[in-house]
């Protein structure tokens, strides 16, 4: 079996795996769509008559049944309360989920960069204490306290930037500054690990008695070779990225799939539950699978059979 179809199959499968749990989910925890829409005043013959028209009086297998066989023909179904196809819906949310997680990932990185190699260049110093000080906080501070921290400071004490909303132009800066701190600090860590481990490789010692400057070394050298570990962790945390936004998209009351998510589970809205979360799944996957064909890439040595 090739490679291309190993993915293929995995993807599936996890895709039937999550939305099966997610469709079980929706259905046995307590609570009724149809109360939500229609109100607790409504009639019984109302409440038979919504139920019928939704599909929600079949038996559960059978409503089992249509969603996959929707699914099998690219259907994510329509919103029960919006009226509207979900993959509508997704598509309009998705770019500023992916746009929060592509700036919250180059502003870990940008932070994460200099703090590693400062720090392993450095290592047993100040500035590495410091660094890694700094790394500590970043992974021990929670989005949800962090978010409602900044919103207090840059935006009613100081007035610099909006409180929400992605309508305004530096309106980003907040939230993907609360999503970025953690994977910076985890990745201030990894670049620090793996860069202290290849400055002690022969072909360093071999370019050094070459002549070879200590900054070349560092830079030319080291550091390409030490961002292979990196490159793994950066796939993982932007697919996590893309599907971890939801308090943060909630605090911040940015538009993307997060909050789509929170408001169709408050409406028990479950077309969109299950559209939002088999869509975060794909993403999550398939940015994997991308990021081992870049280390592959990266690194020769690496053989993906």
């Amino acid at each position: 079996m090739s490679r291309l179809l190993r993915f293929a199959v995995h993807l599936l499968f996890t895709l039937w795996a999550v939305g099966s749990l997610v469709f079980l989910a929706l259905h046995l925890i307590p609570g009724d769509l149809v109360s939500v829409m229609l109100g607790e005043g409504a009639t019984a013959a109302d409440r038979a008559a919504l139920r019928a028209q939704l599909g929600l009086d079949l038996p559960l297998w059978q409503q089992y049944v249509n969603y996959f066989s929707g699914l099998l023909h690219g259907d994510l179904g329509q919103s029960l309360l919006l009226k509207r196809p979900v993959a509508e819906l997704i598509l309009e949310r998705f770019p500023y989920t992916l746009e929060l997680a592509l700036l919250a990932l180059a502003l870990a990185v940008l932070i994460s960069l200099p703090l590693g190699v400062a720090a392993a260049v450095h290592a047993g110093r100040w500035i590495d204490q410091l660094a890694m000080g700094v790394s500590l906080l970043g992974v021990a501070v929670p989005n949800f306290w962090l978010g409602p921290m900044l919103i207090l400071l840059f935006s009613l004490w100081l007035g610099w930037l909006p409180v929400s909303g992605a309508d305004q132009p530096w309106a980003w800066v907040l939230p993907a500054v609360t999503l970025g701190t953690a994977l910076a600090a985890i990745l201030t860590r990894m670049v620090r690990a793996s860069l202290l481990e290849v400055l002690h490789e022969d072909f360093l010692r071999t370019a050094a008695a070459k002549g070879l400057g200590r900054q070349r070394q560092l830079w030319r050298h080291a550091l390409p070779n030490a961002l292979l570990p990196v490159v793994t962790v950066l796939g993982l945390q932007l697919g996590t990225l893309l599907g971890g936004a939801v308090i943060t998209e909630v605090v911040f009351d940015w538009p993307g799939l997060g909050q789509l998510l929170i408001e169709s589970i408050q409406r028990r809205d479950y077309p969109v539950v299950q559209g939002v979360m088999l869509v975060v799944t794909a993403a999550y996957v398939i940015v994997n699978g991308l990021t081992d064909l870049l280390y592959g890439w990266l690194d020769p040595r690496v053989r993906l059979t």
